[in-house]
């Protein structure tokens, strides 16, 4: 995973079709990428997808996601509150893991946002020297 570098990041926002079931927070996602290997994690829950591009890879963690929550559904006998509320609590864990990739997603993020700046004033300065 250290060998990886970050190919995109986001959040991953679960929508409930069900008004019963408590809402989970909205949670890390961080794809790294290592030659042709794409790996998609939610960071907050430690799952993680592997796939041949960006798309694969969260498709694949997307199905990963909803196998571990019916997982933890089936775990406690079909409550669903009960397995959300597990949920919510592995999501907000501390771990080393974690920490490491919350860390790789701030400089992801991080680089985005500087990126964008300099693009900004890029088109601002050509814009400016259009004009003269």
């Amino acid at each position: 995973m250290l060998d990886y570098n970050s190919a995109a990041f986001g959040q991953i926002v679960f929508v409930s079709k069900n008004h019963t079931v408590p809402a989970l927070p909205d949670m890390s996602l961080i794809v790294l990428k290592n030659d042709s290997v794409f790996q998609a994690i939610c960071i907050d829950l430690e799952i993680d997808s592997i796939g041949n591009n960006i798309d694969n890879a969260c498709v694949n963690l997307k199905q990963a996601l909803h196998a571990y929550s019916a997982q933890m559904i089936s775990n406690y006998e079909g409550n669903i509150i009960a397995a959300s509320k597990d949920i919510i609590d592995v999501a907000f864990s501390q771990g080393e893991s974690k920490s490491l990739l919350s860390a790789r997603y701030l400089q992801a993020k991080h680089q985005y946002l500087i990126n964008k700046i300099a693009k900004r004033k890029s088109e601002k300065w050509r814009g400016y020297y259009a004009d003269k």
